[in-house]
C-alpha cells in the first residue's frame, strides 16, 4: 500500500513538472546540468562573491564567511534580540556590544590581527569599518596574482578564526594570544599555496612568499 502511494505521489509530480519540463526537452536540453540551468531562479551575482568563493576555498571557512556576510552568526547582540541572553559585552574585549560588525572589525584584538594580515601582505590601510572592509575586498581582490590570492584565503582565515576564538572563550573557558591566531593564518596560507606554481622573480612575490613562508 505504502509502495501504491509513493509511486501516485512521484507520478503526479511528474504530471505538475510536465508544462515546465516539455518546452525545455523539445529545445534539445536533455542533462541534468542543462535543465537545472534553464528552471532554476536566477539572481545577480552579488558584488561580495569573489573574495570567498574562489579556486582555493575552504569550504568550513567560507561558510562561516557566508554566514558572517549575511549576518547571521549568533552574536550576542543577535542573541539579546530573540531573547535567549541578556549578556551583550564582546567575548573577546568586553568592551562594546557584540555586533556582527564590531567582532569582525572594531574589536581592539582583531584589529590588531587584521593589521598583521596586512603587514605580512605588504599593505598599509587606515581601519576600516565592516562594510568598507567587504566594499575594498569585493572591488580590488580581483584576479589571479598572488596577493589577491593570498588575501582571500587570509580573510576568510581571519572571519574563521575570529568566529572560533570567540566560541573557544565563551564555552571552553581558553584563548589564544594574538600571535596564535595570526599563526594558525599563516600556516593556512602556506599550506595551500605551498608548491603552487608562482612567479618567483617578481620582486613583490618572492616577499609575500618569505613574509608568508611559501615554499
Amino acid at each position: 500500500m505504502s509502495k501504491t502511494v509513493s509511486y501516485n505521489n512521484c507520478f503526479n509530480m511528474l504530471l505538475k513538472l510536465k508544462t515546465e519540463a516539455l518546452p525545455i526537452l523539445n529545445a534539445g536540453v536533455s542533462n541534468s546540468k542543462g535543465i537545472w540551468e534553464e528552471i532554476r531562479i536566477k539572481h545577480e551575482k552579488v558584488p561580495w562573491h569573489k573574495p570567498i568563493w574562489f579556486p582555493l576555498h575552504i569550504p568550513k571557512f567560507n561558510i562561516i564567511t557566508w554566514f558572517a556576510i549575511l549576518d547571521r552568526l549568533p552574536t550576542r547582540e543577535r542573541l539579546i534580540r530573540m531573547g535567549i541572553t541578556i549578556v551583550g559585552s564582546c567575548t573577546l574585549c568586553n568592551d562594546a556590544l557584540e555586533t556582527r560588525n564590531y567582532l569582525f572589525a572594531d574589536c581592539a584584538m582583531d584589529a590588531t590581527l587584521w593589521n598583521g594580515i596586512l603587514n605580512l601582505s605588504l599593505l598599509a590601510k587606515p581601519h576600516m569599518s565592516w562594510d568598507n572592509k567587504l566594499a575594498w575586498a569585493s572591488s580590488t581582490w580581483k584576479g589571479k596574482s598572488l596577493l589577491t590570492t593570498i588575501m582571500k584565503i587570509a580573510w576568510c582565515s581571519f572571519i574563521y578564526f575570529v568566529w572560533e576564538e570567540r566560541n573557544r572563550r565563551l564555552f571552553q573557558g581558553r584563548d589564544r594570544t594574538i600571535e596564535d591566531l595570526l599563526n594558525s593564518i599563516k600556516e593556512i596560507v602556506r599550506t595551500h599555496l605551498r608548491n603552487s606554481d608562482l612567479n618567483r622573480l617578481d620582486n613583490v612575490n618572492m616577499q609575500l612568499c618569505t613574509n608568508w613562508g611559501i615554499g
